[in-house]
């Protein structure tokens, strides 16, 4: 069953028509034009109920990207939804380094293949807006795969968050070049486990979102992390930082006005989930 397109959706599909009559980035609203904006993004809920839970209390407005077929997945995207957080489907993707994993696309797949995992992944997590990928160090930069998974995506009316997990990545671009909104992850907030390297990371998302308008920070559910973002999520508008809803930077950070980000990190190692 095909979804009703979301209002954010149509925002962005707005946005386009308005560049294509010949309307210049100016006359299309920003995201951040008053002050940098962050979105985060919290990964791979859908093992752990109380950890889930204590995600989406967190500061909003956030996303959360839940795994399908965990034994909380079902359930975390309900609450999350009904928290008023965003949710995505965290789409499991071949790895150069593939290991098995309930609703993994792997590149030997059919387009009707593809199609089904994907369709079956979408119905494990409720109110999803949007699509992520979880591993998918080989996936995510192979042309043919992506281009059958995004024209799933949009069929759905939803939007893609590449996580960047290969610098050989070219799912942000199929993404848009199929017509479908797209950001990616500028930063990984704990690669290490580790407080300083934690809040280290954490002053790295925001010098991009100051530097270049608006940031995406990507966690997970480790107890450090979401100790750290109870704390420091508060901070945001004291520092002059507006934090959002990815959906909505999604919506309305078109190709034409976003900066080269030629140098943003693969994911040195897959983080566990949780």
């Amino acid at each position: 069953m095909r979804r009703t397109l979301p209002a954010w959706a149509v925002l962005s599909f707005a946005s386009a028509i308005a560049f294509a009559s010949g309307a210049t980035a100016e006359d299309v609203p920003a995201v951040g034009a008053t002050s940098p904006s962050l979105a985060l993004v919290i990964d791979d809920l859908g093992y752990n109920l109380e950890r889930g839970r204590r995600a989406i209390g967190l500061r909003g407005p956030i996303t959360v990207a839940v795994l399908p077929f965990a034994p909380h997945s079902t359930r975390l995207a309900q609450i999350a939804s009904g928290a008023g957080a965003d949710v995505l489907l965290h789409e499991p993707m071949q790895a150069l380094d593939s290991v098995a994993a309930p609703g993994l696309l792997t590149a030997a797949m059919s387009d009707d293949a593809l199609r089904d995992a994907f369709e079956r992944a979408l119905a494990t997590v409720p109110h999803a807006v949007g699509v992520s990928n979880h591993t998918g160090s080989l996936l995510t930069a192979l042309p043919a795969p992506m281009r059958s998974l995004m024209r799933d995506v949009r069929a759905h009316g939803l939007f893609f968050l590449d996580s960047r997990t290969t610098p050989a990545t070219i799912a942000r671009d199929i993404a848009i070049e199929a017509g479908v909104p797209a950001v990616r992850r500028d930063v990984f907030l704990d690669h290490t486990v580790d407080p300083r390297d934690i809040a280290n990371e954490f002053e790295r998302a925001i010098a991009i979102a100051e530097r270049e308008g608006h940031a995406v920070l990507i966690a997970h559910p480790y107890d450090e992390s979401l100790e750290f973002l109870e704390a420091a999520l508060p901070t945001l508008a004291s520092r002059g930082i507006e934090q959002i809803a990815l959906a909505r930077l999604a919506a309305a950070v078109s190709p034409a006005t976003t900066p080269g980000r030629n140098e943003i990190p693969a994911s040195p190692r897959t983080a566990p989930a949780l």
